[in-house]
């Protein structure tokens, strides 16, 4: 009979760049959040408020190693391209900021990466959630929730690895991660904002890193699943 496959290790990464200092003000100031990227060379990683994708793998030399995609409302992912194969790409608006302090609407984007040794399928999601914080937007955080549980359930195939990450502008015990974890578990949450930066997964995660700010007010954040 046949062996079964072996565990498959995928490290991803979350990271909110914060755009508007670290390289409209800073000019990317030498390169402080590539060279946090560069050292983890994670298999997945989720980018908030990363205007240029391009500009970012660049500048962190990481060209030849990723395959990158810019989503909506400065959200972008990208993945190691020798390892992984993109069989589906997506995005879907999920949310509206508050009026009183708006600025976007929030979307979810997702990849479906296929391990091109094993086969096994990552369905990897990327969120920018939100303001004000923990209010779930306009529409209130069971609705913005369901609305990121619909784009999962839509989209993955049966056996796939559900892996979601970003700024969700959401702390734990608010109204969209207790709705969220009604779904997914949520397996790690950064420090930044009082813990607004998470990850979701139902597969078991084996280690998680706290990779330092590199410039930004939010830390990369890193995490190693078992698929």
């Amino acid at each position: 009979c046949a062996l079964p496959a072996a565990p498959l290790q995928v490290k991803a990464l979350t990271y909110n760049l914060q755009w508007w200092s670290l390289y409209g003000e800073r000019k990317g100031n030498d390169g402080s959040a590539t060279t946090i990227i560069e050292a983890a060379m994670p298999d997945v990683m989720g980018l908030q408020e990363c205007e240029d994708v391009t500009k970012v793998m660049i500048e962190g030399g990481l060209t030849a190693n990723y395959t990158a995609v810019q989503g909506p409302h400065a959200l972008a992912a990208a993945f190691k391209t020798a390892t992984w194969e993109l069989t589906g790409e997506g995005h879907e608006v999920v949310a509206v900021d508050e009026t009183e302090q708006f600025f976007s609407s929030r979307s979810v984007m997702w990849l479906r990466l296929v391990h091109k040794e094993s086969k096994k399928a990552v369905f990897f999601l990327n969120h920018h959630g939100p303001l004000r914080i923990n209010s779930g937007g306009r529409h209130g955080g069971p609705a913005t929730a369901e609305k990121i549980v619909q784009v999962i359930h839509c989209n993955t195939q049966p056996g796939d690895g559900v892996i979601m990450v970003g700024t969700f502008n959401a702390q734990v015990g608010s109204q969209t991660v207790r709705e969220l974890e009604g779904y997914l578990p949520r397996t790690h949450t950064g420090i930044a904002n009082d813990g607004i930066d998470h990850f979701f997964s139902q597969l078991e995660m084996i280690g998680e890193e706290n990779l330092g700010s590199g410039g930004s007010d939010h830390d990369a954040l890193l995490a190693t699943f078992v698929v």
